[in-house]
């Protein structure tokens, strides 16, 4: 009787070890911090590629769901159980979890299991051996002035700056952060806000939301986006590169004044593929200054208008009303690269396949003075 007794303890005690094991989680929020966003793109990166056992009943929908049996492998430094990035729940961990992040993007929820806590946190590992990249900022205008059209067409590039000669294991597998923008629904047209991820190399993953384009129902409020960049299991950030272009319409009637617009960062997060956390440097920008029509422009600064931009192969040239004469190429650091006479071709045209990707500066002569305007090489 004793021994019986001692078996049905020891199985009621193994039962209850089991209960307590078991893993409950919502689809999209891969890192259990409460919250289904951007940042849960990392976790997909880190565990990309990864099999388990497909998840009974799955559904991407924002709902409580249980990993039975939970998947054996966890993430190196947080430990959160790799089924939580399995959002879509087929057994495989790839580009397609991040549909559920988009369905159920600033969904919250506090009974998962373990419960749920902010993601940093958990991050107690820190490469510092890794390089401190920066974050340049830089757009397509250094000035803007009313246009007679009523609108004028804004690019700010966000890039991300590695000292030369990175190896691939010291840089990062993703990065993620919160960014901010002046926004005024009389100077900005935010419904014709576009961003374009640099999608080369084709190894990275990218999650942008913006007030208009997450998914469905649950966006950033105007004014506001939040960026993830992810490599598919690998460190994909090491060298200098663009993250994404954002396109800005801004109106006409903007001002009765000289005002700035710049971006504002926060929340950077970036990671290796160890579940390190990697610092980051600084941010750099020169915002642009943003003139009333009210204002007069420098009669010495001729119109330039670059296209495509960005730009694969062939740059035009054209400067409205005035036979451009010599156009210069210099990159971000003020380095002549290129130099190219329009011989008063209006417009000309310039081979710039042989430039590197990323942002470079055209200065255009003419007989009424100097333009300079930037562009992005794709």
């Amino acid at each position: 009787m004793k021994s019986l007794f001692q078996i049905l303890c020891i199985l009621l005690l193994n039962e209850g070890v089991i209960q307590a094991q078991a893993i409950f989680m919502y689809p999209g929020d891969t890192n259990n911090d409460g919250v289904a966003n951007h940042f849960d793109l990392l976790p997909i990166g880190l565990a990309y590629g990864m099999e388990g056992i497909p998840r009974p009943g799955a559904t991407q929908q924002w709902s409580l769901q249980i990993l039975e049996p939970a998947w054996p492998d966890a993430l190196p430094v947080s430990g959160i159980n790799k089924g939580f990035a399995d959002s879509d729940g087929n057994g495989f961990i790839d580009s397609l979890d991040i549909d559920a992040i988009a369905l159920n993007y600033d969904s919250v929820q506090n009974n998962a299991e373990p419960p749920p806590m902010p993601y940093p946190p958990k991050l107690t590992d820190t490469c510092f051996s890794c390089p401190k990249p920066d974050i340049l900022i830089t757009y397509s205008a250094d000035t803007l002035i009313g246009a007679s059209s009523g609108f004028d067409t804004l690019y700010a590039y966000v890039q991300l700056i590695y000292p030369p000669g990175v190896p691939q294991q010291f840089g990062a597998l993703g990065i993620a952060f919160d960014l901010e923008y002046d926004y005024d629904p009389d100077k900005i047209i935010d419904s014709l806000t576009q961003v374009y991820a640099d999608t080369l190399p084709d190894t990275r993953m990218y999650l942008i939301a913006t007030s208009t384009k997450a998914n469905l129902w649950r966006l950033p409020a105007p004014g506001r986006m939040g960026f993830a960049g992810a490599g598919r299991g690998n460190n994909a950030f090491f060298i200098s590169d663009t993250l994404f272009t954002i396109k800005y319409i801004i109106t006409d009637m903007i001002i009765r004044g000289a005002e700035t617009f710049s971006l504002k960062i926060d929340n950077i997060l970036m990671i290796n593929n160890q579940e390190q956390v990697v610092c980051f440097g600084s941010i750099k920008q020169e915002p642009v200054a943003i003139l009333s029509p009210a204002h007069e422009a420098p009669e010495a600064a001729p119109l330039l208008f670059l296209s495509p931009n960005p730009v694969k192969d062939r740059l035009r040239i054209e400067t409205p009303g005035l036979a451009p004469g010599r156009a210069d190429i210099f990159d971000t650091a003020g380095r002549l690269v290129m130099s190219a006479s329009c011989a008063g071709q209006n417009p000309c045209y310039l081979d710039v396949s042989a430039l590197r990707q990323g942002v470079w500066m055209a200065r255009v002569k003419t007989r009424h003075g100097v333009a300079v305007q930037k562009f992005i090489r794709d």
